[in-house]
C-alpha cells in the first residue's frame, strides 16, 4: 500500500490563555495531516507537539513530514523514530481513521480543569452546578503561601463527594513538595500531578514513600517508553497519558491491555481533529475508572477548532460532530 501523503502548519490563539508553571500558554501551533490510500480512502492526523513538556519541537516535526515527501509506502509510518513520538501519534491517526468504527455507547466521567491561582475560586460554582466530580488546579504558579490559602478555600467550597487534583508541572523542590504534600494528606485531593521535576527521579519515588498522597507522572511520561520504564521501577502512583505526544494509540491500547496500569487520559491541548480521534479510542476500552482530563473548556472559541464542549461526562456525541474535511479545508 502507497499513501498519498501532505500537511499544513496551523496556529491558533488560545481564548483563554493558560497559566502553568512553565509560564503563560497563548497560542497552539502544530500540523494537520492528510493521507489517501490507493482506494481513495482519506484519512486526517495531528501533531500538537509541546517541546517544553519534551516532545519534538515544531521544526522538528515540520522536517519528518516534510522528508516523508508527497507519497511513501506504508511501512513508513511504522518506521519513524519513537522520540518523535506526536508525527507518529498523527500518522498512525491518519491511517486509522480510514476505517475507524463509531464509538461505543458509554459514558465516562470528565475532570474541569480550573484556572490557575484565585480566578479557580470564581469558576469553581459554575463548574459544580454543571455537574462535574473532579477538577484539576494548576499550582506551582505563584507563592506558595497564597496558594496554599487559596488551596484551603477551594476545598471549602467543594461538595463532599468531589475530589480535587493539583498538578504542578514540576515546579517545586522537595521542601516545596514535602509542604503541600502535608497539607494534603487526609483531605479530599485525588492525586497531586508531577510534584517536582522530571529529572528528579529519585525525589519522586521518596515522596511517593514518605507520604499517603497518591502521586501521578505526567512530564515523567511523555513517550509510552517513559511509563514502561516507571512501571518497571514499581511505581505505585498514576501515570498521566496524554494520547496525542505518546505515539499511535494502537500501541498505547496493547500496553494498556498487558499491564492494566493506572492511568487517566488526558488533552494536550489539541484540536478538535485529534481530540475527536482520542476520545473514539477512549470510549472503546475499559481501561481507567478516573475521570478524563479533556473539560478543558472552549479552548479557541470556534466550534469547528473546539468540537462540542465537553460537560461532566463523555459520550459517543463528543467526536460525532468533529468535521476533519472541514478543519483541513480552512487551512488552505
Amino acid at each position: 500500500m502507497t499513501y498519498r501523503f501532505s500537511f499544513r502548519p496551523y496556529r491558533r490563539p488560545l481564548r483563554n490563555p493558560l497559566r502553568t508553571a512553565h509560564g503563560l500558554w497563548a497560542e497552539r501551533e502544530g500540523l494537520l495531516l492528510r493521507l489517501e490510500d490507493e482506494n481513495g480512502r482519506v484519512g486526517f492526523g495531528e501533531v500538537a507537539p509541546i517541546p517544553w513538556f519534551g516532545t519534538e519541537t515544531m521544526a522538528e516535526a515540520t522536517e519528518v513530514c516534510r522528508a516523508l515527501g508527497d507519497k511513501f509506502p506504508a511501512e513508513l509510518i511504522d518506521a519513524v523514530a519513537a522520540r518523535f513520538g506526536c508525527v507518529r501519534f498523527a500518522l498512525a491517526m491518519a491511517r486509522d481513521t480510514m476505517a475507524a468504527s463509531p464509538a461505543n455507547s458509554v459514558r465516562l466521567p470528565v475532570a474541569a480543569l480550573l484556572p490557575a491561582g484565585s480566578a479557580a475560586l470564581a469558576t469553581l460554582p459554575d463548574k459544580i452546578e454543571a455537574g462535574f466530580l473532579a477538577y484539576k488546579w494548576k499550582v506551582g504558579v505563584g507563592d506558595v503561601d497564597e496558594e496554599l490559602g487559596i488551596f484551603d478555600d477551594l476545598l471549602a467550597r467543594l461538595p463532599v463527594y468531589a475530589r480535587l487534583r493539583l498538578d504542578a508541572n514540576g515546579a517545586w523542590d522537595r521542601r516545596q513538595a514535602q509542604r503541600w504534600l502535608a497539607r494534603c494528606a487526609e483531605r479530599p485531593v485525588e492525586f497531586v500531578e508531577q510534584p517536582v521535576a522530571a529529572s528528579d527521579e529519585d525525589t519522586l519515588v521518596g515522596l511517593a514513600d514518605e507520604f499517603p498522597v497518591t502521586l501521578a507522572l505526567d512530564e515523567s511520561v511523555v513517550r509510552l517508553d517513559d511509563a514502561r520504564r516507571w512501571q518497571a521501577r514499581g511505581w505505585p502512583g498514576v501515570l498521566v497519558i496524554k494520547p496525542a505526544l505518546c505515539g499511535p494509540l494502537g500501541e498505547i491500547r496493547a500496553w494498556l491491555e498487558a499491564t492494566n496500569a493506572d492511568v487517566v487520559f488526558s488533552s494536550a491541548i489539541e484540536t478538535s481533529l485529534g481530540r475527536a480521534a482520542i476520545l473514539r479510542f477512549v470510549l472503546g476500552g475499559d481501561w481507567t475508572k478516573r475521570a478524563l482530563g479533556f473539560g478543558t473548556g472552549e479552548l479557541f472559541g470556534d466550534r469547528l477548532w473546539d468540537g462540542p464542549v465537553l460537560g461532566p461526562l463523555a459520550d459517543p456525541s463528543c467526536v460525532a460532530g468533529q468535521n476533519s474535511e472541514a478543519l483541513w479545508n480552512a487551512l488552505n
